[in-house]
């Protein structure tokens, strides 16, 4: 199975999960229930296609949260040095380079969360100034993994701090022109993200939404 297949299937499992445990919290009859029992099972055979688990395995991690499926919160920090060049970082899981971010912890705001990473990551301090856009991971053919995820993106500014990678998620950090950035090797929906940022900064465009 290729990668991209293998991303597919992990994805078309996720969705039939989310099928089955609302189907098992709203159904209101034994008919409805043995079936959205069945596409539970069908879902977690699907997911040990692709995942070391076997499907007996994954089925009772299913079942210990049956609770409905959303997509997950993400939040990503563009940050702009004075010479207009963009904060980025490479991951340690494919070496491919992103903006600083990730997902957002149960209470905290967005914003939060993506000065938060940007930290973690980086090690700058940054204040989060405006949102530049909200990305669907799996629209434009950017979709990765199994999750779907809503990126929110904030421009945001440099109050403090010093570059540096202290984490095993990012091996590397740099400032990047647009025409650099443009020839990086970059991670999955950040090949969008990344010059919408860099349209957005320079135009001031308040649009949200993407």
């Amino acid at each position: 199975m290729t990668p991209d297949a293998g991303t597919r299937v992990a994805q078309l499992a996720e969705d039939l999960r989310a099928v089955a445990t609302a189907g098992l919290r709203f159904a209101d009859n034994g008919y409805d229930t043995d079936r959205y029992e069945r596409v539970l099972r069908a879902a977690a055979e699907l997911t040990s296609l692709v995942d070391t688990r076997d499907a007996a395995a994954i089925e009772r991690v299913y079942r210990d949260d049956l609770g409905l499926r959303t997509p997950l919160a993400g939040a990503d920090a563009a940050v702009f040095d004075p010479a207009g060049r963009l904060l980025l970082i490479r991951r340690g899981d494919d070496r491919r380079w992103a903006l600083p971010g990730g997902l957002a912890e149960v209470g905290e705001p967005p914003s939060a969360a993506a000065v938060r990473e940007a930290y973690e990551e980086t090690g700058l301090v940054v204040r989060a100034v405006r949102v530049l856009g909200v990305f669907d991971n799996r629209s434009a053919g950017y979709g990765h993994g199994a999750l779907h995820v809503y990126h929110l993106m904030f421009e945001c500014e440099q109050v403090g701090g010093e570059l540096v990678t202290t984490t095993t998620e990012t091996i590397d950090a740099g400032w990047f022109t647009e025409p650099e950035a443009a020839a990086l090797p970059l991670h999955g929906s950040h090949a969008l993200m990344v010059p919408t940022a860099f349209g957005r900064h320079a135009t001031g465009d308040h649009a949200a939404f993407h």
